[in-house]
C-alpha cells in the first residue's frame, strides 16, 4: 500500500513538473513575441558626449511599419497643436516635420503622401519612402526631376546632417545661412545601414553637430535636420517627451501596423486630397505651393535659409516669432 502511495506521488510530481515546464515555455514565447513587436517601433533614451536624446527606431523591414507625413487639420496653410494632431492621427510615434513660412503657414519643403505630391515647397533634401518600404535621402533637384514618382512618402527638410555614416554639414552649399548653426532644440530623421528610420530629438539647446554626432553614434548612415527650436516636438507610445511652444503645420509619424496607417488615412490630410488622388492617378496632385525662399521657425527664424537665386530674406519671415 505504501509502495502504491509513493508511486502515485511520483506520478503527480512528474505531472506538475510537465505543467510547470509547459507554462514556462509559454511565458518565454509570449515574452519573445512581445519583444519582437516592441522592436518594430521602439523608444530609447541615449547619451552621447553629454548630450541626451530621445530616439524612436522604426523597422521598415517589417511591411506593416509605415512612416508618413501628417498635416494640420485643413491641410497646407493651416496650423494645429501638436497634441491635437497626434490625437487625431493616432501614430505609434511622431516628431516635428519640416519648416514652415511664418506668415502663410505653408511648409517650405515638398510633401508627398500615398504616392502623390500634395505640396510644393522650395528647400532641402528629402526623406523618401518608396513602395517597397525602403527609405532614402534624395536631393530636391533629383526628386523633382521625375516628380517624386518613385516614392510613396516624401518630406523635404534639411540641411543634411549625416552622409555615408559620417557627419556632413554644409550649410552654404545647401543654401542655408550660418545662423542655423546657433544652438537650439533639435529634431532630425535618420536612416541606418539596415534601412531602419530614426526619429531623434534633443530637448535642450544643441548645435547641428551635437545632433549629427548622436545620429552617427546610433547607427545613422544618412540623416536630415527637421524643424526645431520652439517647434521641436516628440511623441512615443503615449508619452509627449518634447512639446512645442507653438502650433505646427506638419509632422513626421510612424505606425507599427498597416491597419492603423490605413485607418488614419483621412486624418493625415484632408479627405478631399485623397478623393482627388483616386480620380486622377496619372496627373500631379499639387494642392498647395510655397514660394518662400526660407525654411524658418522660432529662434531659427532669423534667416536660416537663403535660396541660391535670392539676395535676401523677406522681412516678415526674418522676424523672430518668439
Amino acid at each position: 500500500m505504501q509502495h502504491v502511495s509513493l508511486s502515485l506521488q511520483l506520478k503527480v510530481i512528474t505531472m506538475f513538473k510537465r505543467i510547470f515546464i509547459t507554462f514556462l515555455t509559454f511565458l518565454v514565447s509570449l515574452s519573445l513575441s512581445g519583444a519582437c513587436f516592441a522592436a518594430v517601433v521602439a523608444y530609447t533614451k541615449v547619451k552621447v558626449a553629454g548630450t541626451v536624446a530621445h530616439v524612436v527606431t522604426a523597422d521598415l523591414g517589417n511591411s506593416g511599419v509605415k512612416v508618413t507625413v501628417a498635416l494640420a487639420k485643413g491641410g497646407p496653410g493651416k496650423q494645429e497643436s501638436f497634441k491635437s494632431i497626434v490625437k487625431r492621427v493616432k501614430p505609434a510615434a511622431a516628431i516635428t516635420g519640416t519648416f514652415f513660412d511664418t506668415k502663410t503657414l505653408f511648409p517650405t519643403g515638398d510633401i508627398a503622401m500615398y504616392g502623390k505630391v500634395v505640396h510644393h515647397g522650395s528647400i532641402g533634401a528629402a526623406l523618401c519612402i518608396d513602395s517597397n518600404n525602403k527609405a532614402s535621402v534624395v536631393s530636391l533637384k533629383e526628386g523633382r526631376k521625375y516628380g517624386w514618382i518613385d516614392y510613396e512618402t516624401v518630406l523635404c527638410a534639411g540641411p543634411r546632417l549625416v552622409c555615408n555614416g559620417k557627419v556632413a554639414i554644409s550649410l552654404k552649399r545647401e543654401g542655408f545661412r550660418s545662423s542655423l548653426s546657433t544652438p537650439a532644440r533639435r529634431t532630425a530623421v535618420g536612416i541606418t545601414k539596415t534601412g531602419k528610420v530614426l526619429f531623434v530629438t534633443i530637448n535642450r539647446k544643441a548645435s547641428l553637430h551635437d545632433i549629427a554626432r548622436v545620429l552617427v553614434s546610433i547607427g545613422a548612415k544618412d540623416a536630415l535636420c527637421l524643424d526645431g527650436g520652439s517647434s521641436a516636438a516628440f511623441y512615443s507610445g503615449g508619452n509627449f517627451l518634447a512639446v512645442p511652444a507653438r502650433r505646427l503645420t506638419n509632422l513626421l509619424v510612424v505606425y507599427s501596423e498597416k491597419e492603423d496607417y490605413q485607418n488614419a488615412k483621412n486624418e493625415l490630410a484632408p479627405a478631399e486630397y485623397f478623393a482627388q488622388l483616386l480620380v486622377n492617378q496619372t496627373e500631379p496632385a499639387i494642392f498647395a505651393t510655397s514660394n518662400s525662399p526660407i525654411a524658418a521657425s522660432d529662434d531659427l527664424s532669423k534667416a536660416v535659409y537663403q535660396s541660391p537665386t535670392s539676395d535676401g530674406i523677406p522681412a516678415e519671415i526674418r522676424e523672430s516669432r518668439n
